[in-house]
């Protein structure tokens, strides 16, 4: 019994110190749904991790006459955000309105689905509006809530029920026995022996006009048309045939002589570079054929001045004639 007080007054004094050295705050949160499974104690997770508890639940708490929301008062430890990597001052009312405004909510998740606990889950949620308040006069911080998944199938399933008790199924069924009726009285009036005789009469006329002599003479004529057509086309053929074996003969001997000249092209093409012995040989030839017209362009030159040049021969200038007599 010592042992058991002993660790009794511990307990007592660890958890209030832990109590004292915590920074913790309490706030308020209204569900408009019900509450059953949350009790006190139970956990307020972020993001799946525990950061306060349920320390209150009322049925109702400052607010207005017209609200059946929940009241649930929450305590949170503040100091473990920092911890957490949420650089978030609860604390500050500015901080904790912008979070608010960045979407922030609390709903109710349900822990076990066989004994129905739940817990309080606060997080970021994408879509969520406005922010809803029930506090007449602000006493605690209010986090806006955000319907669980469980009320918010409920709330489908009611809007599919109700949906559904608006359809007069009575009155589509009156409708539809009514259709029905008038159809098949409208079957009943259907004379069908005498649909089978007009069917019977249009296949015997259709009968009587393919056996006309009419419609045999018109198809012996086609007949014969499409022989008239057959013997002239084969008449086209054998006329047209000759010309195209002419017309190949004449398409291959073209591209022999077209390979021919391409040979002789490439031939003078090798003949006439510049490092062929044949374009050497006629580079001289023009060259000595050059030289030859000129030495005949001097002779006619000195004919035209001196015709008699032909017999004395070509008269040297007057210093050569006189070194020449001094040499006699």
């Amino acid at each position: 019994m010592l042992g058991a007080i002993v660790l009794g007054v511990t307990a007592v004094v660890f958890f209030g110190l832990i109590r004292l050295f915590s920074e913790s705050e309490e706030f308020v949160l209204y569900f408009d749904e019900q509450v059953g499974g949350l009790e006190v104690g139970a956990s307020v997770k972020f993001r799946g991790i525990s950061i306060g508890s349920v320390t209150k639940i009322y049925i109702r708490f400052n607010q207005s006459i017209d609200s059946d929301a929940i009241p649930v008062i929450i305590e949170l430890d503040v100091s473990l955000l920092p911890e957490l990597g949420v650089n978030v001052d609860l604390k500050d009312e500015e901080q904790f309105n912008e979070i608010i405004n960045l979407g922030y909510r609390a709903r109710l998740v349900t822990e076990n689905f066989i004994t129905g606990l739940k817990y309080i889950e606060i997080d970021i949620e994408g879509d969520t509006g406005r922010p809803v308040f029930y506090q007449e006069k602000v006493i605690y911080k209010e986090f806006p809530t955000k319907p669980s998944l469980t009320a918010t199938l409920s709330q489908i399933m009611d809007d599919v029920l109700s949906r559904f008790d608006e359809i007069d199924i009575t009155g589509i069924s009156k409708n539809l026995a009514g259709f029905l009726e008038s159809a098949r009285n409208g079957i009943d009036e259907i004379e069908f022996a005498r649909l089978n005789e007009s069917f019977a009469s249009a296949a015997e006329s259709a009968k009587d006009l393919l056996e006309s002599p009419e419609i045999r003479k018109a198809i012996d004529n086609i007949n014969s048309t499409l022989a008239e057509y057959e013997g002239l086309a084969a008449d086209v053929r054998a006329k047209i045939d000759p010309v195209l074996d002419k017309a190949e003969e004449t398409n291959l001997r073209l591209q022999t002589t077209l390979a021919t000249i391409e040979n002789v092209a490439a031939e003078l093409e090798l003949m006439l570079t510049p490092e062929s012995v044949f374009r050497y040989q006629l580079d001289r030839t023009l060259v000595e054929l050059e030289q030859t017209l000129a030495s005949a362009r001097m002779l006619v030159e000195q004919l035209e001045r001196s015709p008699k040049s032909l017999l004395t021969g070509k008269e040297l200038p007057a210093s050569e004639n006189r070194s020449k007599k001094k040499e006699k």
